[in-house]
């Protein structure tokens, strides 16, 4: 996992490799065989609410984490926030 929050306590996290490069890649023959469930979506937030978001992803990836192992295909999952390059998004009308 790609952490790319600093933490005050422990410091920035070593990055071993960029976690959604590795996605693309291992998703690109479920994108082509239309089994590809995904989502990207920007939101004008602090850096606190995201980090709070996260917090909460971190628990649904234990959550996938633990779930029985079972069936026939391994499933990959991949979450991530990150700031971006776009413009301030509008206030919803």
């Amino acid at each position: 996992m790609l952490l790319a929050r600093v933490d005050e306590e422990f410091g920035e996290m070593p990055r071993d490799f960029n976690d959604f490069e590795v996605a693309a890649r291992e998703s690109a023959g479920a994108f082509m065989d239309g089994t590809f469930w995904g989502f990207i979506r920007h939101a004008g937030i602090s850096a606190e609410q995201a980090g709070q978001f996260w917090d909460r992803m971190s628990a649904l990836v234990a959550e996938f984490d633990a779930l029985p192992r079972s069936g026939e295909t391994t499933y990959g999952f991949a979450v991530g926030i990150y700031p971006t390059d776009h413009p301030t998004l509008p206030a919803e009308a």
